[in-house]
């Protein structure tokens, strides 16, 4: 009997503990969460403090309550001090989104709007409503149908997307000084990220501009028809290449790299998550990639990977070192969020954020030579892998 009422006592006993202990953890964290409930009311008083001032003191009534919602969260997110971090309109959002495909509604071009209201021309896609209607690289947008761009560039250039098969109206300052009108209708477009052409000696050559969803099917087919022409081996040439999406990454470099994990990302705490993965397919082939101090972010990790796994050669200058990666959010009342959530490296190569990377073969671009110096310095070394 005794013994019954020990156990029992026992048993008791650890019931009460646990209780205690949960209740000892549920006051820690009241305690933990009115503490940060405290720091953020007083961090917000401030802001409520503002806004009050504001609706008493500022000249007008008149407010636009979205656009002042959209400023403060913006400031909100840029006091984070990172470059890379932003909060997004719906507008925004929506067009980072669709930039991240490379397929477009529009006339396809690429422009480049500067602080003077000027827009110009930089890239005209093939066969795109904006080459058969005769605009061309080097022309300055300076109307969209009734829009003027000297008054509102960013009006006017956002005018000119809409829903396929509509009409719109461009009209285009040459060089030359005259003016050229034409009306077209919009269409779907994939932006041409890659190009590729067979060089002497048997040499595949592929710039690639961006890693964007519509970047993989391009890089594939060129890879391919270069194979079917006979290339022994390959120059990727990924300077200028900001970089983008590494999903697209991913499968560009698939086909190069045996099977496993070769990329990692490092949360805040430090956690490693794969985001880079093969399967057992593999081709070796003889490679060099061109870099230089604008080969950014995943094309960085795009020549580290096929270095460190697949035997490439870099050649060129030292990249721009970005190994942080961003994760864009839609947040639950509308907008969204673009914010840096990790660093990565590949196993072999520590991160390189700050730092770049180092090429195997240096080669400084001469603006004054006749030819890519850099280019020719590759042809170079890959004519020596492929003598081995």
């Amino acid at each position: 009997m005794k013994k019954q009422i020990s156990l029992q006592k026992g048993i008791l006993m650890c019931i009460v503990t646990g209780l205690a202990a949960c209740m000892i953890t549920t006051a820690i964290a009241v305690v933990v969460i009115h503490r940060h409930n405290t720091e953020l009311q007083k961090k917000f008083a401030r802001l409520d403090a503002l806004d009050a001032e504001i609706r008493s003191s500022y000249y007008t009534k008149e407010i636009d309550e979205e656009a002042l919602m959209d400023a403060t969260l913006k400031g909100y997110v840029a006091g984070l001090g990172d470059p890379y971090s932003v909060y997004l309109t719906d507008e925004e959002l929506a067009e980072t989104r669709e930039g991240n495909t490379g397929q477009y509604v529009g006339i396809g071009v690429s422009v480049l709007q500067s602080q003077d209201n000027t827009v110009l021309v930089t890239d005209v896609f093939p066969n795109s409503p904006a080459e058969k209607g005769g605009i061309g690289v080097g022309d300055y947008i300076i109307r969209v149908n009734d829009l003027s761009v000297s008054e509102d560039a960013q009006t006017a250039t956002d005018a000119i997307k809409g829903l396929p098969d509509t009409e719109v109206t461009v009209t285009v300052l040459r060089p030359d000084g005259s003016e050229h009108t034409t009306t077209m209708l919009r269409a779907k477009v994939d932006e041409p990220t890659v190009f590729h052409e067979m060089l002497e000696d048997s040499i595949g050559y592929i710039r690639i501009k961006k890693f964007r969803t519509i970047t993989i099917e391009q890089f594939l087919n060129a890879y391919e028809d270069l194979q079917k022409q006979g290339a022994k081996g390959f120059v990727f040439d990924v300077r200028n290449n900001g970089g983008g999406l590494l999903s697209a990454l991913e499968a560009m470099v698939d086909p190069f790299l045996a099977k496993g994990d070769f990329a990692f990302a490092y949360d805040q705490n430090g956690k490693a998550t794969p985001i880079i993965e093969s399967d057992a397919e593999c081709a070796k082939v003889p490679m060099v990639i061109l870099t230089n101090g604008s080969t950014a972010s995943a094309a960085e990790l795009f020549a580290c990977l096929l270095r460190d796994y697949a035997d490439a050669v870099l050649v060129g200058e030292k990249t721009f070192g970005k190994g942080i990666m961003q994760t864009t959010y839609s947040l639950p009342d509308g907008g969204g969020l673009t914010l840096t959530t990790a660093t990565y490296s590949t196993g072999e190569t520590e991160c390189y954020h700050g730092v770049g990377i180092s090429p195997d073969v240096e080669s400084v671009y001469d603006p004054a030579a006749e030819t890519d110096t850099q280019l020719e310095d590759a042809k170079s070394t890959l004519s020596k892998l492929l003598d081995q």
